[in-house]
């Protein structure tokens, strides 16, 4: 008895703690969205930065978000507010044509800003009900952000080879390397099963070249969704069994 109304205590007296991190998460989370826009908007003024440098740069810098989400926030109805935001402001300014202020026209390039934040959505509600481990979560979202965008800043100014439209051979090789840095860092700082051993290194090269290929080939933009989704997917079945 005395030992329930310990425990019963202590979560009276953590849950206000647990209410407070879920917001100040929550209020990180929309203040870090705000400055990484401001600074593309800033980026965007200055003529030696590319419109496709400006929306890789925003593209990079949202990833991060995660990072934010998993130290702060334990409660998916908390964790679903900011990626609801960001496809009702995303579908709005692409709707309206405020997107075209970074300089790209295209619609469909423009609707890359809604697919991310769909994925993000979906990433969420698998990593926060259990479905997903959030390790294989985190590799998805950090892969898209840092393997596609340095992919397309690096493949556009030194790719001079293309595979497929605009996707070259140095992007598609970036996107590899920086894939592999990834989930060997997440396998890591989530100690994974098996780490180091000789089905691990196969595993994530495995998932980086799945990456790599949905990156490549994804048509109409649509790989803004098939390349977290793909390889949150992959790094689960593959790294989970190691």
């Amino acid at each position: 008895m005395g030992y329930k109304l310990c425990q019963y205590l202590e979560k009276r007296h953590a849950f206000p703690y647990i209410v407070a991190m879920n917001i100040l998460g929550l209020v990180l989370s929309l203040v870090f969205i705000g400055v990484v826009i401001g600074l593309g908007l800033v980026l965007s003024k200055w003529e030696r930065c590319t419109p496709e440098f400006v929306r890789k740069f925003i593209h990079i810098g949202v990833s991060n978000w995660w990072f934010i989400l998993i130290w702060s926030t334990d409660s998916l109805a908390f964790a679903l507010v900011g990626p609801i935001l960001f496809i009702i402001a995303n579908g709005a300014a692409v709707a309206t044509g405020a997107a075209n202020v970074l300089g790209i026209s295209d619609r469909r390039r423009n609707l890359g800003l809604v697919y991310f934040p769909i994925s993000l959505l979906v990433i969420v509600l698998l990593g926060y009900n259990g479905i997903i481990p959030l390790w294989a979560c985190g590799m998805g979202v950090i892969t898209m952000g840092y393997g596609d965008g340095l992919a397309a800043i690096l493949g556009k100014h030194y790719g001079k080879r293309k595979i497929r439209g605009d996707k070259s051979i140095v992007g598609t090789v970036v996107m590899f390397a920086v894939t592999l840095i990834v989930v060997a860092a997440f396998s890591i700082s989530y100690r994974i099963a098996g780490l180091w051993s000789p089905s691990w290194w196969i595993s994530i090269i495995v998932v980086a070249l799945v990456a790599s290929l949905l990156e490549a080939y994804t048509p109409h933009g649509l790989d803004n969704l098939t390349v977290p989704l793909g390889t949150m997917v992959v790094a689960h079945l593959l790294l989970g069994g190691v």
